[in-house]
């Protein structure tokens, strides 16, 4: 296998002897999947909550949007240069991000 280099800072390339490569490579493996579990953890939660706060004022935002956005689609494309799934993606979160604000601050 080819050994990673790194740049001591003179132009010269070093090589790591073969334990070190072997223990970067597992390291970062390891950091991969770490952040990978975090990652997860964090989408269920997130879904979780989602679950809580759907209800039929939930049910009707998001066919509203869709609607909005199936019908208003290349009008929204000529002033927004984002994909119109992401729009609708970030409408519905906000809409429950803001709901979840105002139940908590009553």
């Amino acid at each position: 296998m080819v050994y990673p280099t790194y740049d001591n800072g003179f132009n010269q390339k070093i090589a790591y002897t073969g334990g070190e490569a072997w223990v970067i490579r597992i390291l970062a493996i390891v950091a991969i999947i770490f952040i990978l579990v975090i990652m997860i953890v964090m989408i269920a939660e997130a879904i979780k909550r989602y679950k809580k706060m759907w209800d039929k004022i939930s049910q009707m935002f998001l066919l509203g949007s869709l609607s909005g956005i199936a019908v208003l689609g290349d009008v929204i494309r000529e002033y927004l240069l984002v994909n119109l799934i992401v729009l609708f993606v970030f409408v519905n979160m906000g809409i429950i991000l803001i709901r979840m604000y105002l139940r908590k601050s009553m």
